[in-house]
């Protein structure tokens, strides 16, 4: 998608600003290879992005989108909407900027207004109701060790 519309711009330029931020070099040391905690997964996926290498950016931003991290959610939104390490995809971007503004994500919530341009009202209430299903199958995976098993003892 080369689109050079003001929204296309906005986002891209969006993305740049923000990994920019959150890239820059800092004393701490590597992450360790066993480490799983989604901010740790978001850094990978950031790293992976930084060094031109969207396809491992966009697997590893996704573990942390699938982990609850809303941050993630909005780069995965972003991920979509430019095809950057995924197929170009409007209505996969619309999803998962929506499941990061439903989670208040002031950021994917300012996205997902200026995205609402280049979709039409009926895809995005599709992308909502499979945002929607995407929260749910998230929280499940992130609560299963809660729910009581149902085997006899």
């Amino acid at each position: 998608m080369t689109d050079k519309s003001p929204v296309g711009f906005d986002l891209e330029q969006q993305l740049e600003n923000v990994l920019a931020f959150i890239t820059q070099p800092s004393n701490s040391e590597p992450l360790k290879a066993t480490s799983n905690s989604d901010e740790d997964i978001l850094n990978k996926a950031l790293y992976y992005l930084k060094n031109e290498q969207p396809a491992l950016a966009a697997k590893w931003m996704r573990l942390a989108a699938m982990a609850a991290n809303h941050r993630a959610q909005f780069y995965m939104g972003l991920f979509f909407i430019k095809g950057q390490g995924l197929p170009s995809s409007v209505f996969h971007g619309a999803v998962w900027l929506s499941l990061a503004s439903s989670q208040g994500y002031e950021p994917a919530t300012a996205a997902l207004n200026d995205l609402r341009k280049h979709i039409s009202t009926r895809r995005l209430k599709d992308a909502q109701c499979y945002a929607a299903s995407l929260y749910e199958q998230i929280h499940q995976q992130q609560f299963a060790h809660l729910i009581p098993s149902s085997t006899n003892e």
